[in-house]
């Protein structure tokens, strides 16, 4: 079998310039640095085949970061443009760089680009020889289904803490955290880790990478061979709010204590990681076609009715209560965001990507999936072989079930959900469709 080659390299992406931190309905200019956001890359050829995975500590990455690495990139050997595969850690704490959004600032995101060029090229000049081994560890302690049955038969977002109407989750959450060790001639081993949770637990201005980079400095300073990069998994319905815990569960101890937590889970597991059956390496990627999200004309005259009828000051936040309790607040902000969808018909075109690594899958996908469909890529479609499900990429938010609709909470609603509410099933057709006939067969 031909040499499998692997290369990895890191930058630093904290802001130098006024921007809004990302992940929130206001702006939140940031005052300080409580720990540093980077662009890490893994090279990864074979023969003629390239490809490389670049993970940011950031909200997500749009589809013009996307599409500027890429152009970036387009000198090296033998990489093909949609070889390069994106996803963010989610933090909430991470300036933003969605153009649509207001608060950025063109100078962060150029910024952000040209590291994220620098490292793919660094990672590359990096190749060496490389192995391949796998696992998973399991972790249920830190995250929750954040959306509730209640007792009156709707489903709240992050209902009030210990309130007696909650009577049960709506949905699972994914423990699961798989793991990829890639071994490179030299010592170094870059670690893939695969957590299904939000990154939503600093709280105030100061920029931070949260949790994923308590997980990813804990494992390096215990063990100073690792390169640690977390994969965010499909979790647009899970956080780590326990709703019967206390009120207080934010801020940057409770960051600590739930990376630090994973990072032990993690740690748990590596010496029972086992070689990979073969070092192939394959790439694929395609595209499918979502439409305009559905909006009933009832749903649309109330919200012509809330838009005249309410205000939002803008310099103010929306809070978990304002959007549970439907405060004047958050009807008149997503009344505003449903009218402008409902002019805005045009259809989507949107990424999937796979790369075949020995006998692990690694999927990308775009936005935030629910994390009912990583279970079925990883339960259904490869059948509980080795798998990663990476998320948040391109300019695309809430992808919840298409039974989740009409129930409630925010991440349905057509501000958060703006694409047609089949796109989860477009999305697990094409991921289905990509696995069955983009790759070949694992050995």
């Amino acid at each position: 079998m031909p040499e499998l080659r692997c290369g990895f390299s890191r930058r630093v992406v904290t802001p130098r310039v006024p921007v809004s931190l990302a992940g929130y309905f206001t702006l939140r200019y940031w005052t300080g640095v409580a720990d540093d956001l980077l662009v890490q890359t893994v090279a990864f050829r074979q023969t003629d085949r390239a490809a490389a995975l670049v993970q940011f500590d950031l909200v997500s990455v749009s589809n013009a970061i996307m599409a500027a690495v890429r152009e970036g990139c387009a000198d090296v050997a033998g990489l093909r443009p949609e070889h390069i595969l994106f996803t963010a850690s989610h933090t909430h704490t991470a300036p933003e760089i969605r153009g649509h959004r207001r608060g950025g600032n063109p100078d962060y995101t150029a910024f952000v680009v040209e590291q994220a060029v620098a490292a793919v090229h660094a990672a590359f000049a990096d190749l060496r020889p490389a192995r391949l081994r796998r696992g998973r560890a399991e972790d249920g302690r830190f995250a929750f289904n954040r959306r509730y049955w209640m007792a009156d038969g709707s489903v709240v977002t992050n209902p009030p803490r210990r309130d007696p109407r909650i009577v049960r989750p709506e949905g699972p959450i994914d423990p699961e955290i798989g793991l990829l060790a890639i071994d490179l001639e030299g010592g170094e081993t870059v670690l893939l880790a695969n957590i299904a949770n939000h990154a939503d637990t600093v709280d105030g201005c100061a920029v931070s990478a949260d949790w994923p980079g308590f997980v990813r400095r804990t494992l390096e300073a215990d063990r100073p061979e690792l390169r640690v990069v977390t994969l965010a998994g499909a979790a647009g319905n899970l956080n780590h709010f326990d709703p019967q815990g206390p009120d207080g569960q934010s801020g940057y101890a409770v960051a600590r204590r739930i990376g630090e937590g994973y990072a032990a889970s993690i740690a748990a597991v590596l010496p029972e990681l086992a070689p990979s059956a073969s070092g192939e390496f394959h790439a694929a990627a395609a595209t499918f076609t979502t439409g305009p999200r559905e909006i009933d004309p009832a749903e649309l005259a109330a919200a012509r009715a809330d838009a005249a009828a309410y205000t939002f000051d803008e310099s103010r936040q929306l809070t978990s209560e304002d959007l549970a309790t439907r405060s004047p607040a958050a009807l008149k902000y997503f009344a505003d965001r449903l009218l402008e969808v409902a002019a805005d018909r045009r259809e989507r075109e949107l990424e999937i990507h796979a790369l075949r690594l020995g006998d692990t899958t690694l999927v990308t996908l775009p936005g935030e999936p629910f994390c009912e469909i990583g279970l079925a890529i990883k339960r259904e479609f490869l059948a509980g072989r080795p798998a990663l499900v990476a998320t948040l990429n391109q300019d695309v938010t809430y992808i919840p079930n298409r039974e989740n609709f009409g129930r409630g909470g925010y991440e349905t609603t057509a501000r958060c959900s703006p694409y047609s509410t089949a796109t989860a099933d477009h999305l697990l057709a094409a991921v289905r469709d990509l696995l069955a006939g983009g790759l070949p067969a694992a050995d």
